[in-house]
């Protein structure tokens, strides 16, 4: 095993963040949180049913066409950026090179083209979300594997996640606000311009904060030293590994929730409730600055605890909120805000702790292979991210066909806006209900992660002295 000589002596508890290294780290963040984590999950499969007129299945099919290909993008660049060496470290370099691409294919998602067969129309958007989902992992992936290294501190990871998930959820805040007070309004209802504006005014945000991102942040030199391991012995480890089987599961049962309401909110408030296109955007405005007023009582919890236990706190009030959209009457605008409002704590902490809890477990990996793979656990966490999104798109576009859903209607039959409550309040509560059993028997303390550290440091200090 190839020494790592530079390696520093430093316990777990002296790697301090300055607040402007978590800004300038969390920034980078706005566009993967307001694009593939807003906008898409909440207006995408509508853009696609009642905007671009594509068929709800097909809407679905073109979507989970994309997820297969994620299974082969995702991994593969976290496997490739574990290999990269150059001056700028082993994740900058994508941020660099990836940030236009980002930015122009996600404004190319919104363009509806003059064709007639829906086939043709099926193929087109799932190109195109193809070509975005590209330059997204191509970001996403590298800016994700950046979070361990750049600190090993158990609970200073979870503030820097937390300044993360600030700009994250901030940022989709006042996109919500922006398209539904001022873009949204300068339109009519259901103009495809309304929702290329977005499409555009994104693209060209997201692509200075990943710069930012790029200039002010370090990757660790004493992690380049060894080689990663061969992509078969080191996906050989990421399986092997337990506590991140954990973390992949509470991350994936609590995010498709939040898909799920994300997908089926349009639906909702439009049909159900009675709102526009531009009040909607505006219950989006309400749950994301609910989350963001509670970060600071998540991060307070996951330091009072343990990182498992306020997740578990957080996500059984989620639960409650949940099934509580169903004793929502029709019509009923205010109560729609409250319910959006309330749920701001278990949105808060699925954007959070489980982000959290995964470098963590790199550790982990570290101690049985003796290599750092950031890249290759993180291509596994931006997979899992966007499979969620997938999966849901993809499923909810068939369900609402089956439900006997049509495109643009003025009202929808009693049986489709009975089956958009109940995925919306159900569904969601049953897979968080998982969530926390499995967050239960996750099996990584705080003293845990600080025995595993100090064995690491340890063996670091007998690679160096031998060298």
């Amino acid at each position: 095993m190839p020494a790592q000589a530079s390696a520093p002596r430093t316990t777990p508890y002296q790697e301090r963040l300055s607040w402007r290294t978590k800004a300038a780290y969390a920034i980078g963040d706005l566009g993967n949180s307001v694009g593939p984590g807003t906008v898409i999950p909440f207006w995408y499969l509508y853009f696609l049913t009642d905007i671009a007129k594509l068929t709800p299945a097909l809407a679905g099919l073109s979507l989970l066409i994309g997820k297969i290909w994620d299974a082969v993008n995702d991994p593969l660049v976290g496997i490739l950026s574990d290999r990269t060496r150059t001056r700028w470290g082993r994740r900058r370099p994508y941020l660099l090179f990836g940030a236009i691409p980002y930015g122009v294919t996600f404004a190319l998602l919104w363009i509806v083209p003059p064709i007639r067969s829906q086939f043709l129309l099926c193929l087109y958007f799932a190109l195109m979300y193809m070509l975005f989902d590209t330059a997204f992992t191509l970001v996403g992936c590298p800016y994700e594997a950046l979070t361990p290294e750049l600190t090993l501190d158990h609970d200073e990871r979870t503030s820097l996640v937390t300044y993360r998930m600030a700009v994250s959820i901030g940022g989709g805040l006042l996109a919500a606000l922006l398209f539904g007070l001022v873009i949204f309004p300068l339109f009519p209802q259901g103009d495809p311009l309304a929702f290329l504006t977005v499409g555009t005014v994104c693209g060209t945000i997201f692509i200075p904060p990943i710069f930012i991102t790029f200039l002010s942040t370090r990757e660790r030199k004493e992690f380049q030293v060894a080689q990663a391991p061969n992509p078969l012995e080191g996906l050989r480890f990421v399986l092997r590994n337990r506590p991140w089987r954990y973390t992949l599961g509470m991350s994936l049962l609590s995010w498709m929730p939040v898909d799920i309401a994300a997908a089926l909110f349009p639906y909702f408030l439009i049909y159900w409730i009675g709102m526009s296109e531009g009040d909607s955007n505006i219950v989006l405005f309400v749950i994301l600055l609910s989350a963001l007023l509670f970060l600071p009582l998540v991060l307070w919890l996951a330091q009072r605890l343990e990182k498992k236990t306020a997740f578990i706190i957080a996500t059984a009030s989620w639960v409650a909120v949940q099934l509580s959209i169903l004793l929502i009457p029709q019509g009923a605008r205010v109560l729609a805000y409250v319910v959006a409002f309330a749920a701001g704590l278990g949105v808060s902490s699925a954007h959070v702790l489980p982000s959290a809890m995964s470098p963590d477990v790199l550790e982990v990996d570290e101690l049985m292979s003796g290599r750092r793979q950031e890249g290759i656990y993180a291509g596994f966490s931006v997979f899992i991210r966007k499979l969620s999104t997938g999966l849901v798109l993809s499923i909810i576009g068939p369900l609402l066909a089956w439900s006997g859903y049509r495109e643009s209607a003025v009202q929808q039959a009693p049986g489709t806006l009975a089956a958009i409550r109940w995925l919306m309040a159900i569904l969601p509560a049953m897979l968080l209900m998982t969530s926390i059993l499995v967050a239960w028997t996750y099996p990584i303390t705080r003293q845990k992660h600080a025995e595993v550290q100090a064995e690491l440091e340890h063996r670091r200090a007998g690679l160096s002295a031998r060298s």
